[in-house]
């Protein structure tokens, strides 16, 4: 490589130098000169570019070197009296801030491996005592900080706060895309369990990692012994308790640990209640015969009470038609609730006599549990002709995108707000009890709810003979979850099918084969009157 040629504004010198480089790099020389005649520059502008970086690079050198002097200055007003704890170790030291005018001794702690460091007022002016507190500290956080486990502490109030902020932004309107406003409500209410249990452990304001994990394993018996505030007569079942755990150890999971404040050493170990093998149905159902005893009061008595006002007629009857289209759709409460207008539409493909019978009701996919949409198909067309004579009578206009069974009271009027679950399940209080129903179900102890509709929707289908798929489809739910509730309602159904040659029909079958065989020989020998006469023994 030629000798580097020195910076110079003398021209005429930087020619001579050039005439005496080597012919191998002469090439590169006349590339140069040739790109300085196209961009319009010679030789002195490129000197003076030069001469520029290297000003610009010296005096970037000397703004660096003045930082890291001033930073120099800075530490030595911080690091006041700095020595090291231990003589064979420097990742560990006491100091006095002198920022400050108390004097008080400081411990910095510096990991290596994961490269933080740890800093905390040790309280003490005295240099023995500081050392003695520095040589715990590091004990208790060297290990903790080679593991990238936070050095800051939180307790179980925190823990709650910080997972509930983090579940509030992902709150969605369509299920399985983050977490429901009503899923979160329920969450809450789930961990108010989790805190009731640390307070009564008087363990409220100890840190999680000094919560004997063994903590949670009495969880589950504890809530199982706690009252009830609603449905008093019937203890909490163990699947609802499990959920309460899940919930609880999915915090931890998504916080304390993935957010290191605790380890898996100190995670709460949980013991699950057990649940019983045999899936029903957890609400009771009416009768059919029950079910149309209380339509027939709520039509010809309820609705037509004396001592109440136009508006009040109103919501009743709305309501009569609301319970009959959930007991005849099976839909579930936040579907029924969200039904719009235009989500209602008779069958294309059926006949007109049959388009004046059934509906079809759109679920879309923010509206269903499950995330995805369907349509829902039964006989509610005259149902819904009628709450939309109701609303005209009163004064009401509904568009395509009102909302069918809208809040009626005053405050809500026009505002196109649905009425919300609790206020269904007071008005069916208010029926069951009136209706003088609460006593055969109290007799048969049964308790019913607005949810128990789909219970008997499903299991009237199963008695009609609509197939497990069919029912499935219309109900938005699994085969395997037909199947396994409602085991004992499709065996019934099917005991034909079951019973098909087995015992007493067995021999009914052999009968009826052998008088056909006897009534096909007279059939041969022209006896028809006689075999027009006969008839088989059921006896």
């Amino acid at each position: 490589m030629p000798a580097a040629v020195p910076l110079t504004e003398d021209f005429a010198s930087v020619e001579n130098q050039l005439r005496l480089t080597p012919p191998s790099d002469q090439s590169n020389i006349d590339a140069l000169a040739s790109l300085l005649n196209t961009k319009g520059l010679d030789a002195g502008d490129f000197i003076d570019v030069i001469n520029a970086l290297a000003n610009i690079k010296k005096r970037d050198a000397k703004k660096l070197e003045d930082e890291e002097q001033k930073q120099q200055e800075k530490q030595k007003k911080i690091y006041v009296d700095k020595e090291y704890v231990y003589e064979t170790r420097q990742d560990i030291c006491i100091y006095k801030d002198g920022r400050t005018k108390s004097g008080r001794y400081y411990v910095r702690i510096y990991d290596e491996k994961t490269k933080k460091v740890f800093s905390q007022s040790l309280r003490t002016t005295n240099r023995i005592e500081a050392l003695a507190k520095a040589e715990q500290l590091y004990r208790e956080t060297k290990h903790a900080m080679s593991r990238g486990v936070k050095l800051v502490s939180i307790n179980t109030k925190e823990l709650i706060r910080l997972y509930t902020n983090d579940r509030l932004k992902v709150i969605s309107d369509t299920p399985h895309t983050g977490i429901t406003k009503g899923s979160f409500n329920n969450l809450v209410k789930q961990l108010t369990y989790w805190q009731r249990y640390i307070d009564e452990k008087k363990l409220s304001k100890t840190h999680l990692e000094n919560i004997p994990p063994e903590i949670g394993k009495g969880f589950g018996i504890w809530i199982k012994d706690l009252d009830k505030s609603r449905y008093e007569d019937r203890e909490r079942s163990n699947e609802t308790i499990n959920h309460i755990i899940a919930a609880v150890k999915k915090m931890y999971r998504d916080v304390a640990i993935d957010e290191k404040y605790i380890t898996m050493a100190e995670f709460p170990i949980f013991r699950y209640l057990k649940v019983n093998r045999e899936t029903k149905h957890k609400r009771d159902i009416l009768e059919p015969e029950e079910f149309t005893e209380l339509r027939k009061w709520m039509t010809n008595k309820w609705c037509r009470e004396k001592d109440i006002d136009d508006l009040e007629r109103l919501k009743r009857r709305v309501y009569g038609l609301y319970l009959t289209i959930n007991y005849y759709t099976g839909c579930r409460n936040k579907e029924m609730l969200g039904i719009r207008w235009k989500d209602v539409s008779a069958i294309p493909t059926e006949s007109k006599l049959d388009q004046r019978i059934n509906r079809q009701i759109h679920i879309p996919a923010e509206n269903a549990k499950t995330g995805r949409g369907r349509m829902c198909v039964a006989p509610v067309a005259i149902q819904f002709e009628r709450i939309r004579e109701h609303y005209k009578k009163a004064g009401i206009e509904v568009g395509r995108d009102d909302y069918v069974f809208i809040n009626l009271s005053k405050t809500k009027r026009g505002t196109n707000t649905p009425y919300n679950q609790p206020a269904m399940e007071k008005r069916l209080k208010q029926v069951v009890e009136g209706s003088g129903l609460k006593k055969k179900l109290d007799d048969t102890g049964r308790h019913i709810t607005q949810y128990s509709a789909r219970h008997y929707a499903a299991t009237d289908a199963l008695m009609r003979g609509v197939s497990i798929y069919d029912l499935a489809i219309n109900l938005g739910t699994s085969v395997h979850y037909i199947e396994s509730t409602y085991s004992k309602v499709i065996s019934s159904m099917k005991s034909k099918e079951i019973t098909k040659g087995q015992g007493y029909y067995k021999a009914l079958e052999e009968r009826s084969k052998d008088m056909k065989t006897e009534r096909q020989a007279f059939l041969d020998a022209g006896l028809v009157e006689f075999v027009d006469d006969e008839q088989p023994d059921r006896t």
